[in-house]
């Protein structure tokens, strides 16, 4: 903004003679732009005070709801167990007189202004205030009564919504539930009458405005006790806009105008988890916005006295710029040059780092990187079509990873491209002209090299793993081969049909392909990895892993179920290192069984379920989700943290090196991807996610594969 005010300033010779107006107009854009930042920012600063007064008014409301939800939960324990202890002491058979005299013999909290028990028939039977005689009362046509007498009768605590006691004349919340003999047979209710004005008066000794409202809400959505400016109860929300959004939640902001008093209020809900009852505390926005009045005030004194030392200095600031800018740019653009070089010139020189500059005119190399064909490679792609095309219209930095091959030999490239702007943004009205480019060319071949090493003789120590299952599932093809070969010999002895013999030829020819299924997929599992990723079907990876492992898991009695799969998901990845990862997890998933079969009976039935979903983030591509769970009982929670750090292993000295997920939380990283542990309610989970390729369109269900895989 400062470039472009010195360029329109510049343009206009600082107010040439001219007619009145257009100096006139002139002063007042510069009194307006110099103005704009004081009070911009003043205004800024005053609206980011209201919001914070806001949200710390909110903060404040949703803890004093905790405190005061709390403090319900803690009053009514009491109460819940003295109807309980009550519950199970009367006698059925006591007259009203003798339940008169156990009632008062209770100790009953103050709040309470009567303990009653009703038969079921509706009359009560006997209170603790008063001694039995005269006509009975019938609260037959009460709420709390028809609860637990209805046609899906309440079990539980209920509280009701505030009545008129007929025996107490008092508004009270009656607290019932359930009386039944020792034969499970329902007698009645026993009811706890608790005055409303005692939650009323202790809400309203914590308000801190006279606005302020403290409420406790039903979940029905009428209000059991309101302290505010003016007291109340009785009243249903039920239909304002904010209560019906925390009926799907556990707790939800309040910033509405109560529809009771009209005071637009902020605040906070919380609804219990033990009790059907809400908390609500909200403070009046008057009130809150009358707490910074002061420091608002004081920002609007300082933003104007600012705006006038700014116009004070604004004339000499401008006149100073326009001297010292011609200078200043010339050392500013010979400086950075310098710096650029320096920079350059040090990144050139490390090893397998390769820096060129290119310009419209061709690329030229920064440093010596003598003996090094890296050089080579990038000047021949810089100058391609390819290249050109991708940074037309680049405007940032750019990394990619590139792969090469020369003299029979590929190299992975990691490539950052980044153009190189004017320090001074260009002269005005200048035509423009394409930016230069500088590219840092690392190469990660050795370390690529590395890596495929470590995977491979992961790879390997599984295939040694699986050799055992591996001669099974071998085996049992040879033994088919063996009993078709045999039958069809028994049939050439005695002459049978042709039809005979082309049967047991075709069972034999079956055989063989599925054994040469099987150790295809095992030579090919065992190759070295490749450096390119390519776009995969994460079931193929799957498929594979169980290939390798389903037999072993079938051997241990391990049930593998597959499900979520779609032909539209694709991942770019390195098949053969993905389904590394997936051997890895099931292999950890059978390790986990045995040791859970060691402690609860070797009967014990495992289970592996593997799971591939999409997942959609509010902001990122979508991600496809394998998660691989198991019903070993989970990893204890001290080490869960632990799992992926190299050489860490719960098992046994000779029965685990602890890389196998070290190893494959490196896999994953390198694709782009991450690899989670959790608990869940049987097992552990394992969770691969990778970006997708492409959302699918149809995303079927895989049907489940049967037992054993």
């Amino acid at each position: 903004m400062i470039m472009r005010l010195s360029t329109a300033l510049d343009s206009t010779k600082w107010f040439p003679g001219g007619p009145l107006l257009d100096r006139v107009l002139k002063i007042i854009a510069i009194i307006l732009l110099v103005e704009a930042i004081p009070l911009g920012t003043a205004w800024v600063l005053t609206q980011l005070n209201t919001r914070a007064e806001y949200r710390e008014a909110e903060i404040n409301a949703q803890k004093t709801a905790y405190i005061l939800l709390h403090n319900f939960d803690q009053t009514i324990e009491p109460v819940e167990s003295l109807m309980l202890n009550l519950a199970n002491q009367l006698n059925p058979s006591s007259s009203p007189t003798e339940i008169y005299d156990f009632l008062r013999t209770l100790s009953i909290p103050a709040p309470i202004v009567q303990l009653s028990v009703v038969d079921k028939e509706g009359f009560i039977v006997a209170t603790s205030i008063a001694a039995p005689g005269g006509s009975p009362i019938n609260v037959a046509d009460r709420e709390h009564f028809r609860v637990h007498f209805g046609a899906n009768p309440f079990k539980g605590l209920y509280i009701s919504k505030p009545v008129l006691g007929r025996i107490t004349k008092r508004w009270t919340i009656q607290f019932s539930r359930p009386w039944y003999d020792h034969s499970g047979e329902l007698r009645g209710i026993i009811v706890a009458s608790y005055n409303v004005y005692d939650f009323i008066s202790f809400y309203n000794r914590l308000r801190i405005d006279p606005n302020s409202l403290i409420s406790l809400i039903g979940t029905d959505g009428v209000v059991r006790a309101r302290a505010a400016a003016t007291v109340s109860f009785g009243e249903n929300i039920g239909e304002e806009p904010n209560f019906r959004r925390l009926l799907e939640n556990q707790e939800a902001p309040y910033q509405q105008v109560s529809a009771i008093d009209g005071i637009d209020r902020i605040g906070y809900y919380v609804r219990s988890e033990r009790y059907p009852v809400i908390m609500l505390v909200a403070y009046d926005k008057v009130y809150i916005r009358s707490q910074g009045e002061d420091f608002r005030l004081a920002i609007w004194i300082t933003a104007g006295g600012l705006g006038l030392v700014l116009l004070a200095l604004a004339y000499v600031a401008l006149s100073y710029h326009r001297l010292q800018q011609k200078v200043r740019a010339s050392v500013l653009r010979e400086s950075a040059r310098q710096r650029e070089v320096h920079f350059l010139e040090a990144m050139a020189g490390v090893p397998g780092v390769c820096v060129v500059h290119v310009t419209a005119d061709g690329s030229r190399q920064i440093g010596d990187t003598s003996g090094s064909v890296l050089p080579e490679l990038i000047h021949e792609y810089v100058a391609s079509p390819r290249f050109l095309a991708a940074t037309r219209n680049l405007t940032g930095p750019q990394v990619s990873v590139e792969y090469f091959a020369k003299d029979g030999e590929e190299f992975e490239v990691q490539l950052m491209i980044a153009p190189l702007e004017e320090i001074d943004g260009g002269a005005q009205g200048a035509p423009q002209k394409p930016s230069d480019l500088v590219v840092f060319a690392v190469d990660q071949t050795s370390k690529r090299i590395e890596e495929n090493n470590l995977y491979q003789m992961s790879k390997l120590a599984s295939l040694g793993e699986v050799a055992t299952g591996l001669a099974h599932e071998i085996n049992q093809p040879l033994g088919v081969i063996r009993l078709a070969a045999t039958n069809a010999l028994t049939g050439l002895h005695k002459n049978m049909p042709d039809e005979h013999m082309e049967a047991k030829l075709n069972r034999i020819i079956q055989q063989t392909v599925r054994m040469s299924r099987i150790i295809d997929h095992m030579r090919i599992f065992g190759r070295k990895s490749g450096f390119r990723l390519e776009p995969s079907d994460p079931m193929e990876a799957i498929d594979g892993a169980l290939q390798v492992v389903g037999a072993q898991l079938r051997l241990e009695n391990v049930s593998i179920s597959v499900s979520g799969a779609s032909d539209d998901l694709r991942v770019l990845c390195r098949q053969d290192q993905l389904e590394q990862v997936i051997i890895n997890l099931l292999q950890n998933a059978r390790d986990a069984i045995r040791d859970r079969r060691r402690s609860v009976g070797m009967d014990y039935l495992g289970a592996i379920a593997i799971e591939i979903t999409l997942e959609h983030g509010d902001t990122n591509a979508p991600m496809v989700s394998i998660s691989v769970k198991d019903n070993a009982g989970g990893i204890p929670d001290h080490v869960l943290d632990k799992v992926f750090q190299p050489f860490f292993t719960t098992k046994p000295p000779g029965q685990g090196t602890g890389l196998g997920l070290s190893v494959s939380f490196g896999i994953i990283r390198d694709h782009a991807g991450t690899l989670s542990v959790e608990n869940a309610f049987e097992g552990a989970v394992f969770t691969v996610r990778l970006p997708a390729l492409h959302e699918p369109q149809h995303a079927p269900l895989r049907q489940e594969q049967p037992t054993g895989v």
